[in-house]
This record gives structure tokens, C-alpha cells and sequence, in this order.
């Protein structure tokens, strides 16, 4: 699903948890999700998933190094 940047935010904190990178708020109420309205998501965390797919990137390279360039 596609959501428009009009539908999102980013806000510093959330139930009283502070974040570095803020949070990311998707305001999905007309997706009829059985009362769901919103989605916060810490923008740290997703830094630590890009970190942990550049590993995952890096080491796939390694192992393509080791096989010769396949």
C-alpha cells in the first residue's frame, strides 16, 4: 500500500518514549483495518534495519569475492 506524504509525520516523541531520529506516524484510517488508525514507527529502529541489510549486502559481496566473482 501506498501511502500519500500528506498522510505522514514525523513527531519527536511518543507514549512518553523519545526517539533520535523521531517517529513516523501513517494516518491509515479510511485502510479499514478494524479500528486501527495510525502506525508509529521509531526511526531508529528503522536505521538499524538499514544497518543490519548493508551487513547482510556486505557479506553477500564477501562470500561472491571468495567464489571467484560468480
Amino acid at each position: 500500500m501506498r501511502v500519500p506524504a500528506e498522510k505522514m509525520e514525523i513527531i519527536g516523541s511518543f507514549e512518553g518514549k523519545t526517539s533520535e531520529n523521531g517517529w513516523l506516524v501513517l494516518d491509515i484510517r479510511r485502510a479499514d483495518l478494524d479500528g486501527v488508525n495510525k502506525l508509529y514507527i521509531n526511526l531508529d529502529d528503522l536505521e538499524s534495519l538499514k544497518g543490519r541489510k548493508r551487513e547482510q549486502a556486505d557479506a553477500f559481496a564477501k562470500a561472491r569475492e571468495l567464489l571467484g566473482g560468480l
